[in-house]
């Protein structure tokens, strides 16, 4: 990727962003040039806010006899249009191959991708609009030298590239949050062959109480299914997961966690206070959804303090159930969760104490809503207070550095008379206690 500094200064290169070197320093002043002569001596360059590539100029080859290419994107006519060109270097020069306009804001990201499966790519413009999270999309082609621009008459918020339908081309999904005119939808575009261009194909409703989204991921949602995985915010700060997934048989696009009850209201079993957000919990290569409930605690104490179970759970694709996989004590402050174990399911509970960095974990009376013995403390020391710390009382579970200060992570065990099934053992703790991956 090349980076130009703004109006009609010099180019430079960025390295960790280009596709691919420039093989001579004299490529930066001919580019450059050709800018100019398409633009004229009053021009802005563009640079997109989001995705992988960051620069107003970037450098790609489209899969056709090694030709390199260039994208610039600027504005012109004091700042209000937007234009894309697309630069060849055939021979030994660069020459333009076309220039389009867009009634855009500025640009939301650019995206290389081979829509038709002809093995070369096509280039994806996302424009930003005046309207926050609605932008519009448009795609370029280069056949024999040649730009074509594909209309493309769909608006989104965010944009995933993935053979979400497993056809063995690239599909591209549009998730759009709502408006005043529409609900929130999820649309899956492909190319088509008669119309040469990307097409809607296949849609669905999002949740609409949903105003942001906060993660998303493509993964698989079983051994054989590709699934597109969304965390996203309401407006009283909970968290939600949406999993859009793909019926081969039906040919439908599913977002089976999102129902509606009798009286017509969104209902998600997803629906969570804290932080956590969907993962590979355990590394078996499918992305768990979290379903986090709070654990009992005696009346008076403060709800602040009292820890969660998170329980991861994967949908099983047969009847959009959820299944739980692992349940967990995330503590995203420290770095680290504890694998519940399933003697402690309904007899155990976490308190934390956030001023002293541990959180102990007690045996639940039910029947007089009360805490009994203590069975487990995790602890997350300073490199010097673990160093003053006696080392018989605790067992070492990690050592984490973060920000250049090194942390020490351990566990000190007790023993119980209330229920010999709880205890954990000096070697079974050091696999229930896992860092939290970045």
């Amino acid at each position: 990727m090349v980076f130009l500094l703004a109006g009609c200064s010099d180019i430079s290169f960025g390295e960790q962003t280009i596709l691919r070197p420039p093989r001579a320093t004299g490529d930066k002043a001919e580019i450059q040039t050709v800018i100019k002569e398409q633009a004229g001596s009053d021009y802005m360059l563009k640079y997109p806010q989001t995705g992988d590539y960051r620069s107003a100029v970037t450098l790609f080859e489209t899969g056709h006899k090694n030709n390199e290419y260039a994208v610039a994107l600027y504005s012109t006519e004091n700042n209000t249009k937007l234009n894309i060109s697309i630069i060849s270097h055939t021979g030994e020069k660069w020459e333009c191959l076309g220039s389009f306009s867009n009634a855009a804001t500025g640009v939301d990201r650019i995206i290389f991708e081979d829509l038709n499966n002809d093995g070369s790519d096509e280039i994806l413009v996302g424009w930003s609009t005046y309207n926050a999270g609605q932008n519009t999309l448009s795609a370029y082609s280069i056949e024999d030298e040649t730009i074509r621009e594909m209309t493309i008459d769909e608006s989104y918020t965010e944009i995933i590239i993935t053979d979400i339908t497993q056809d063995k081309s690239e599909d591209i999904i549009l998730l759009s949050l709502r408006n005043d005119q529409t609900p929130s939808t999820a649309r899956i575009l492909q190319y088509s062959e008669q119309e040469k261009r990307p097409i809607g194909k296949f849609s669905t409703v999002l949740d609409s109480e949903v105003t942001a989204f906060v993660n998303i991921q493509c993964g698989k949602i079983d051994a054989e299914d590709e699934c597109i995985v969304i965390d996203g915010s309401k407006n009283n700060g909970q968290l939600t997961t949406q999993v859009l997934r793909f019926d081969s048989e039906n040919q439908l696009l599913l977002n089976p966690l999102v129902t509606q009850n009798e009286n017509g209201a969104v209902v998600n079993s997803t629906t969570r206070k804290n932080a956590a957000t969907s993962r590979d919990i355990n590394n078996d290569g499918i992305v768990e959804v979290p379903v986090v409930t709070q654990m009992s605690a005696p009346r008076n104490t403060d709800a602040g303090s009292v820890c969660s179970i998170t329980s991861w759970k994967q949908i099983d694709t047969s009847d959009d159930s959820l299944k739980t996989i692992l349940n967990t004590v995330m503590n995203y402050t420290d770095g680290y969760y504890l694998i519940i174990p399933d003697s402690w399911n309904g007899k155990v509970t976490g308190i934390s104490n956030a001023e002293n960095r541990e959180i102990n974990f007690y045996v639940w009376d039910a029947e007089s809503s009360s805490l009994g013995d203590r069975l487990l403390t995790i602890c997350r020391f300073t490199r010097s207070d673990w160093d003053k710390a006696d080392k018989d009382k605790y067992i070492k579970i990690e050592s984490v550095k973060s920000n250049g200060t090194e942390s020490v992570i351990a566990a000190q065990l007790y023993n119980t008379d209330k229920d010999s099934s709880l205890g954990i053992s000096r070697s079974d703790i050091k696999t229930l206690i896992n860092l939290i991956a970045k």
